[in-house]
């Protein structure tokens, strides 16, 4: 095991390290690995090797903070419930990326990976939703850190604003050079998330099921709206 939580609160700033050291390096390995061999860095022309990809790094996320993970997880007889709930938000996305599929392909400048949702097709979502999973697994032991802490729903809220939307700034200035208006909408979600998902973690059981629906859910719709009204520059 990595990572063994330490005793004083004012150690926040390590396992803060941590979550985003793990982010970091999970998206630099990306541009690196798959540039380097080749393989391209677009979702939709590799969806599987990315999807392992990030799959195995959501494995890493979770045995190396397994100690912080375990004293929240709890499934006791309700397993059965939440396997209907994610039977039933599979069954959801599947009819939503059907539609999908039938909506007109937009063409125009491809950048990948920065213009990979404009061109997103259905196996697009087939490793994003494996880098979703990892985004949400990180963001989870950030919300339990920070309650373990302050004991408070409210300072939760408020620093998870402050950890996952500057993450979201740095990741975008450093490593994802995206255009200006895309970086925005990903920052300003995040900091709308914020809203919903500290609480459906930590007062709704099976919450971490509820916020990966919604995550992912936001980027199918995003991709639905981008197909159905493309931006300046690009045609249906």
């Amino acid at each position: 095991m990595f990572h063994i939580r330490p005793n004083s609160e004012d150690a926040f700033h390590v396992i803060l390290g941590e979550l985003l050291g793990l982010w970091l390096i999970a998206n630099a390995g990306y541009y690196l690995i798959f540039y380097t061999f080749n393989f391209g860095l677009s979702y939709n022309t590799a969806p599987i090797t990315i999807a392992l990809y990030f799959l195995l790094w959501a494995g890493v996320s979770i045995f190396s903070f397994w100690d912080i993970l375990r004293e929240w997880l709890n499934v006791e007889r309700r397993i059965w419930v939440y396997g209907l709930w994610s039977l039933g938000f599979a069954a959801l996305m599947w009819v939503l990326l059907y539609l999908f599929a039938h909506l007109p392909a937009v063409s125009g400048l491809q950048v990948a990976p920065f213009t990979d949702i404009l061109f997103a097709t259905p196996w697009y979502f087939l490793p994003k939703s494996t880098e979703v999973l990892v985004q949400q697994i990180l963001m989870t032991i950030l919300v339990l850190e920070l309650n373990y802490r302050y004991r408070s729903l409210y300072k939760v809220i408020l620093g998870y604003i402050v950890c996952f939307g500057g993450s979201h700034l740095l990741l975008f200035l450093f490593f994802n050079p995206a255009a200006t208006v895309y970086a925005a909408a990903m920052t300003i979600g995040s900091l709308f998330s914020a809203l919903v998902f500290p609480y459906l973690i930590l007062r709704v059981r099976g919450g971490f099921i509820y916020t990966y629906a919604i995550h992912l859910l936001f980027y199918i719709f995003l991709a639905m709206a981008l197909h159905a009204w493309p931006p300046p520059g690009y045609i249906a």
